[in-house]
């Protein structure tokens, strides 16, 4: 089954861009954002929640795209949309 690679949803913010899953590249912690407007949420739940959703710029933006196992232990895999 084809799916839209780590994107979880449209971005509320900016209503232009895909909320996706990413990995911080020093604490290799999940989280996701938008590339566009590049807001953040720690889970990718609480992406449609404007009022959650803080700034790429407040950590030191070192991200990187996670792998599928990383994703699949976070339990994540679930929040990827299908086609």
């Amino acid at each position: 089954m084809e799916y839209y690679k780590n994107k979880v949803s449209w971005c509320p913010i900016c209503d232009q861009g895909w909320i996706e899953i990413i990995k911080h590249k020093n604490t290799k912690e999940l989280f996701v954002w938008c590339s566009e407007c590049e807001s953040c949420w720690e889970h990718p739940l609480s992406s449609s929640q404007k009022m959650k959703a803080g700034s790429i710029f407040a950590t030191d933006g070192q991200i990187e795209e996670p792998t599928d196992p990383e994703i699949q232990l976070m339990k994540w895999s679930n929040y990827i949309l299908k086609t």
